[in-house]
């Protein structure tokens, strides 16, 4: 294990507020600051100040007090360390999961998969541009262009809409570019055709 765990527990509370930020070891680590400051303070700089027996009580509570949560944050370390088992593993179904998931599964160029995932979250929740956004961009992707239009198009009913304007004019652009690229073979291939009939037709 790691060195800084392991100072973590020379001040008690600390352990717990800095791994779980439990309400309760903040006050501890609080509590023991005040009276390790105030203990400090009325022996060395204002003697007396809270009285004579303040210090005599104050000193020996400290020295039982800090020794014995240094032992003890020492056998919680591992646990106040650990995860809860509801944390590691993230239900599946949760919506930021599946959006994770689906951009994970587009990454890897899976688009079979990255569509189901983003098919379920827009199925939940029609007015999630976000998903819609990047169905649009997987459609692109895998040159269902039309799709892409179309889904676009459903974007831009939504009012949520207006904060994702650049981005779904960006995505609109792309498509638009890559369908005129796309038949430009097509009428040339067209041209060059009606230029041989008329050739044929001149001979």
């Amino acid at each position: 294990m790691v060195r800084g765990p392991f100072l973590l527990c020379i001040w008690p509370g600390l352990p717990g507020l800095w791994f779980k930020g439990n309400a309760s070891s903040l006050l501890v680590a609080i509590g023991f600051s005040i009276l390790l400051n105030l203990a400090l303070i009325t022996s060395f700089i204002w003697p007396n100040s809270l009285g004579e027996t303040f210090p005599l009580v104050a000193w020996p509570v400290i020295l039982l007090i800090w020794p014995t949560s240094v032992w003890l944050a020492f056998q919680r370390l591992p646990d106040v360390m650990s995860v809860p088992s509801s944390e590691k593993v993230a239900d599946p179904d949760r919506p930021d999961t599946l959006f994770i998931q689906a951009q994970q599964e587009y990454l890897g160029g899976h688009w079979d998969e990255a569509q189901r995932s983003l098919v379920r979250l827009i199925e939940r929740n029609p007015r999630d541009i976000e998903s819609r956004l990047m169905m649009a961009t997987l459609f692109r992707h895998t040159r269902r262009l039309s799709d892409a239009i179309i889904q676009l198009d459903e974007i831009q009913l939504y009012d949520e809409s207006l904060e994702w304007d650049f981005e779904i004019k960006r995505e609109r652009a792309l498509v638009e570019s890559i369908a005129e690229h796309e038949s430009e073979p097509a009428n040339l291939d067209h041209a060059s055709q009606q230029q041989v009939d008329e050739q044929t037709v001149n001979d």
